[in-house]
């Protein structure tokens, strides 16, 4: 029998990045589902719950709600190290682009980017090469 891992605020900070950008335009498709699915996986284990993972999702889209997107924005640099924040912004952008881009998910991307102190050119950089490798 295998415990569960308890996760760490980081981790539900980049789960909830992800799910913020695949969010902002309105609609989840399955594409963006499928890509949070291997972000989950990557950043929590494989072999980690589907249900719990679920959990924790929740809770962020119910924090989210709570706070409202610009506060859960300014949240994420409280929440996220530096050292992490340009791979959770990568991770986020690729789940958001699994459907293509919407103009409000760009938005939203270049919004988080900011508030994790990302320069214009580090922004720009990040997301041509993650629009690139797609």
């Amino acid at each position: 029998m295998t415990t569960l891992r308890e996760t760490n605020e980081t981790e539900r900070a980049e789960i909830g990045l992800c799910l913020l950008l695949a969010a902002a335009d309105g609609d989840v498709s399955e594409q963006e589902i499928g890509a949070l699915s291997s972000r989950l996986g990557a950043l929590l284990g494989e072999d980690y719950p589907a249900i719990a993972a679920g959990v924790i999702a929740d809770g962020e889209i119910d924090r989210m709600g709570a706070m409202g997107p610009d506060r859960y924005v300014a949240s994420l640099a409280q929440r996220i190290p530096v050292e992490r924040r340009e791979r959770a912004l990568r991770a986020a952008l690729t789940v958001a682009l699994a459907d293509g881009l919407a103009p409000e998910e760009e938005r939203m991307f270049r919004d988080c980017a900011a508030a994790l102190g990302m320069t214009d050119a580090e922004t720009e950089r990040l997301l041509a090469d993650v629009t690139a490798s797609r």
